[in-house]
């Protein structure tokens, strides 16, 4: 089992070949590439310009908003609270975050879970009263879901990577997110590219609390 320092020296480089001639790698005008932003598929999601403000360090409501049908996404909430510096409004104390979107296929609801367990994490930065919920809802999704049941974008691997310095489940969920993101594929694609560099971006903000540091590139 790996150490933070590890995981982030990991997700860094499996990140880095899908982020190569971007903004977040090369510099530039990040603003303008979150605007145009789409995946390899040519998608854009409604979360899309909250994980492109954290990660290029720029005006999240400056970024054009993604799909307009999954605005009513709850995980979309969480990271509302996580940018505002608010407790989030959780469907349950404990367990699975989102109950209610379980009636939907497992790949939908199993990645809304992941996306907001990732938001979820940024939100005990500013509110440490909850990591236990954090904690708890990582806990129901290794007990309860396999990771290759979603699609293949590691939301929410640095969680389990921090819980698996001494938990080979908690070890084993993350290493499968992250081989998840890279199988059959020479680079990540650049959302699961994006997502892994935001997850060693947490993994820092842990382990270098000094106010205002950033990351390194």
């Amino acid at each position: 089992m790996m150490t933070p320092r590890e995981w982030i020296k990991l997700l860094r480089g499996a990140a880095r070949p899908g982020l190569t001639g971007t903004p977040v790698i090369e510099g530039g005008d990040g603003l303008a590439w979150a605007q145009r932003f789409r995946d390899g598929a040519g998608h854009r999601r409604a979360i899309d310009p909250w994980l492109l403000a954290r990660v290029l360090r720029v005006k999240r409501a400056e970024i054009r908003e993604g799909a307009s049908e999954d605005r009513t996404q709850p995980w979309l909430g969480v990271w509302r609270a996580a940018e505002a510096g608010e407790l989030p409004r959780l469907e349950r104390d404990d367990g699975p975050l989102f109950p209610s979107l379980h009636d939907q296929a497992i790949e939908v609801w199993t990645e809304g879970e992941l996306c907001g367990l990732h938001g979820l994490g940024w939100a005990t930065g500013r509110e440490p009263e909850l990591t236990p919920r954090l904690v708890s809802a990582a806990r129901w999704l290794i007990e309860n879901i396999q990771p290759d049941n979603a699609t293949s974008h590691p939301w929410g691997v640095q969680v389990f990577a921090t819980l698996g310095s001494d938990d080979v489940e908690a070890d084993m969920y993350a290493q499968t997110l992250l081989h998840n993101a890279l199988a059959g594929l020479s680079e990540p694609d650049v959302l699961s590219a994006l997502i892994l560099w935001d997850g060693a971006d947490w993994l820092e903000s842990r382990i270098r609390p000094a106010a205002g540091e950033r990351g390194s590139r």
